[in-house]
Parts: C-alpha cells; sequence; structure tokens
C-alpha cells in the first residue's frame, strides 16, 4: 500500500487546472499555485490526473480484470467522459496490450447507435494506452438481472432486438464480438424501452490480424454464451457465433439463468459440445413457443441450421414486439456481402412449426422405420426368391430387425436432441426426403409398369428395378443436404 501511495511522487504529474506537466518535486503548480493531487485522500493515483491537458479524471466508476473505468471532466467544454485504463501490470504483457488496442480499433469502425462511442486513444503519463468513450447512464443487463432476475417478454424483446442491430452494424464493417454477455450490454435511462449500447470488443475478431493474436486453437469467451464451434476454436467463430450468443442471451434474460444452468465453466463447456440446453419452457412456461423456437433456432450447434445473421434475427424478434419498427441504417463495408432478408413469418407460423416438429419427428421416425423394414424385405426377397414358409418368415424376420435397428438409431439421437425443437426438425429433414423421395419413385416405377404392361403387354422391367431405383432415391434424399453443401463449398473454391 506504501508503495502504491508513492508512486505520483516517482512520476511526473499534471496541473489539474491548466494540465502542464510537472516534474514529480514540484509540489504546485508554478502557474496557477494548484496543489498536486493528494493520494492518499482518493486511495487511487489517477485521481485528479489529467490526460493528453483535456481529460480530468475525477473518480472510479469500475473496474474488471483487465482495466479500470473512470469519469473524466473535459477542461474546454462542459462533458464528461468515460475512460478505460489498462491494470499497470497488464500493461507490460503483449498480449494484454494487443487486445486492449483490438478493442479500439474494433469501435472506432462500427456506426451504429447501438455500440458505445469511441471518442479518443491515448496514454497515461506512465505510457498505459486508455480508451476514452462517451460515458453512460445506466445499468449493464447483468447487474439488471442480478437485481429483478428475469425479463417479460415484453421488456426484454425491445432489448434483444436493439442488441441485433448493433452486432448487425458490427458484421456489416468485418468485426465478430465473439464476448457477447448480458455484462458487455449496457442499458441507457431513457422514457420507454431503454438504449442499448454493446461494450467490450477486447476479444473482437477484426479480420486480417486476428490469427496473429489469436493462437491456433485457443478458446476465448464466456462459456455460457458461446457456440460450440467458439468452444472449440475461437478462429473458427464468425458472425453466427454472435448470433447464438444473442440467443443465449435472450434465454437468460427470459429463463432466469444462462444456458446450461449456473454450472462452473468446465462443467458448461463439456456440455456444450455435446448436448442441447435445457428448453426454456421447461424454465419458465410462461416463455411464448414461438419466442423458445427462435431462441433454439438462434442457438442451433449447427450453423446451416442457425438463423444466418443477426437482422435476420432481429426481423424474426420483431413479430413478437408490438411496438412499430423503426428503419434499420446499416453502414457496410464495401467488401462486406449483403444479407438477402427474408420476409418475416408471423406469430402463429413460428409458433405452429414449434409445436409440430415433435410429433412430426415421431411420425417420421415410426414411417422410416417401417419403409426401410419393408424395402429390405422386398430386395432381398426378390434376390432369394424365397419359396417356403420359413424362408418367407426369415426375410420377415430381417426386415422388421432392420426396422428395430433404425428406430434404435432415431431413438438415441433424438434423445440428445429432443429439448430444442429446431434441432429435432433439422435431424429428422434427411429421413423425411428419403421418405418422400423414395415412395415418389418406387410410385413412378410401378407406374410406368403397369402403363407398359397395358400398352404391350409385356413387362418393361422386374420388381428389382423398381426397388434398386427406390433405394436409390431414398439414399439421394438422405444425403442431398450434404451433397448441397459441397456444390456451394465447391463454386466458392472455384
Amino acid at each position: 500500500m506504501a508503495a502504491s501511495q508513492q508512486l505520483p511522487t516517482a512520476t511526473p504529474w499534471s496541473c489539474p487546472t491548466c494540465g502542464r506537466e510537472y516534474p514529480p518535486e514540484f509540489a504546485v503548480c508554478p502557474l496557477d499555485a494548484t496543489p498536486r493531487s493528494d493520494v492518499s485522500k482518493s486511495g487511487d493515483p489517477q485521481i485528479g490526473v489529467v490526460l493528453a491537458r483535456t481529460y480530468k479524471i475525477v473518480r472510479l466508476l469500475g473496474q474488471g480484470g483487465m482495466a479500470r473505468q473512470y469519469v473524466a471532466d473535459h477542461l474546454r467544454i462542459d462533458a464528461q467522459f468515460a475512460v478505460k485504463i489498462i491494470h499497470d501490470e497488464l500493461s507490460r504483457e503483449p498480449s494484454m496490450l494487443a487486445r486492449f488496442e483490438r478493442e479500439a480499433r474494433a469501435a472506432a469502425r462500427i456506426r451504429s447507435d447501438h455500440v458505445v462511442r469511441l471518442v479518443d486513444v491515448l496514454r497515461t503519463q506512465d505510457e498505459r494506452p486508455c480508451i476514452v468513450t462517451e460515458l453512460l447512464d445506466g445499468e449493464d443487463m447483468q447487474a439488471r438481472l442480478d437485481r429483478v432476475g428475469k425479463l417479460s417478454v415484453a421488456e426484454a424483446i425491445p432489448i434483444v432486438r436493439q442488441i441485433c442491430r448493433g452486432v448487425a452494424a458490427a458484421h456489416a464493417v468485418g468485426v465478430v464480438h465473439r464476448d457477447l454477455k448480458p455484462s458487455n450490454v449496457f442499458l441507457c435511462k431513457r422514457e420507454g424501452a431503454p438504449l442499448v449500447k454493446i461494450f467490450d470488443f477486447g476479444l473482437a475478431k477484426t479480420g486480417e490480424d486476428d490469427d496473429k493474436l489469436t493462437r491456433t486453437g485457443a478458446v476465448m469467451g464466456t462459456a455460457a454464451y458461446m457456440p460450440p464451434e467458439q468452444a472449440r476454436r475461437a478462429t473458427d467463430a464468425g458472425p453466427l457465433a454472435d448470433v447464438y450468443a444473442i440467443g443465449a442471451i435472450l434465454y437468460h434474460v427470459l429463463a432466469g439463468q444462462p444456458p446450461y444452468g449456473n454450472l462452473p465453466p468446465v462443467s458448461r463447456f463439456a456440455l456444450l459440445l455435446h448436448e442441447e440446453p435445457a428448453r426454456p419452457r421447461s424454465i419458465e412456461p410462461s416463455i411464448p413457443e414461438g419466442i423458445e423456437s427462435v431462441i433454439q433456432r438462434a442457438m442451433a450447434r449447427d450453423t446451416t441450421a442457425r438463423i444466418q445473421s443477426a437482422l435476420d434475427l432481429e426481423r424474426e424478434l420483431a413479430v413478437f414486439d408490438d411496438r412499430p419498427a423503426a428503419p434499420v441504417a446499416i453502414e457496410r463495408a464495401a467488401t462486406e456481402p449483403v444479407y438477402v432478408r427474408k420476409p418475416a413469418e408471423t406469430v402463429q407460423t413460428i409458433t405452429l412449426r414449434a409445436r409440430l416438429a415433435r410429433p412430426a419427428a415421431l411420425l417420421v421416425a415410426i414411417a422410416s422405420c417401417l419403409a426401410a423394414g419393408l424395402w429390405l424385405t422386398s430386395m432381398f426377397g426378390s434376390l432369394a426368391e424365397p419359396t417356403s414358409r420359413g424362408e418367407r418368415t426369415l426375410l420377415a424376420i430381417m426386415g422388421g430387425a432392420a426396422a428395430v435397428g433404425l428406430g434404435a438409431l432415431h431413438v438415441r439421437r433424438l434423445r440428445g436432441k429432443w429439448q430444442s425443437s429446431p434441432a429435432v426438425g433439422v435431424y429428422i429433414a434427411p429421413f423425411a426426403r428419403a421418405l418422400i423421395s423414395g415412395t415418389i419413385a418406387y410410385g413412378a416405377c410401378e407406374m410406368v409398369r403397369l402403363g407398359w404392361f397395358s400398352i404391350a403387354h409385356s413387362q418393361l422391367f422386374g420388381v428389382r428395378v423398381t426397388l434398386v431405383a427406390t433405394i436409390l432415391a431414398a439414399s439421394l434424399g438422405l444425403a442431398w443436404r450434404k451433397l448441397d453443401l459441397q456444390t456451394r463449398l465447391g463454386r466458392r473454391i472455384g
């Protein structure tokens, strides 16, 4: 403690009135007789310091693991700003300095009412970097949740829609936040819904320099709000990682606890990599089914099944918001792709899809098991041509075993996805395509055979050809999504 109190006398100091710097042996300013700030009274060597002859630090606002935040008066205009100064012990670590500077660069690129505005970047007298931003009046979302527990749908939706807009603005200029969570979302006081401001871009992915600042295989972020791909490797986290985090924030805000509960980070990681979180409605039954569906699609473990942009998520949430929608103006970089936003669905459509997902999955699972058993029995029968009752019974047993085996596979896979109706839908969709395409192929072959027989009174092809065509069509339907993704990837590479 004594050493920290002597720190200001060992370094130059700035006059709080005129801003000029003087050697440590000067006790007062020679120009205006202002005494040097008394560290022992404030307990913080930065209180009373003037940065860049402009910002006079007047009080501590808060502190975290990386930096302290202060309130500073502007000496030439009647305004106050927030000043974030990295901790002294971290200022000597290159990785921490790089993260701090990355936060400043990321914030400087974004133009949005829902991202904290960067005002200046400068250094303290002891050469520590600091960031000057607008001073906000209100509280962060985590503080609100700690105080009230959870929010109603009417309160939460307008807040999360603003988060979506701020994130969309960041994505438009190539910035991925990678650490969205309630404590990084600030709720500014105003009439009606609070104004949302996103801050702390210290883990942001900004483009070309990210591979240099992020070690290959490193995990960065907060376990409760990160998607599986980010939990495996931070460099894999793209814009869809932020979409997942927004869904996780909405989950927490409405259910009163984060996804996977209040578990230690290590336990959360293990669950995140292998299981779906509990249904929000199982924790808070008052959450509408449609909103639960939107949350689960935003948090889809499969990125291809996830809502594909922050603007699309905002658009889906808008149908649950009774307030009139404001126009979305996003400033884009010239190299950024323009996201195609599909028309918003109605509340009834989203809710109906959520309600039907699990019953439809059960029906498809049962039908696909029966179809697989029948197709295999027919194929074996056409090849073996059984003549006795015992042989036919054996074939029936083989077909039944195939159906039971596929049923066991369905039960095992669906059990891990049952909490999420979108995950259930994604899993069962290939089997539904296989069932439909196989049935259509079988029906088409039978119609051709009957038509040819009625005209020529001869068989165009036998049962084996019909069964082979049916199985090929079913296999194509089962693998169509994978083939489609490979085709798209090939086009991009080409």
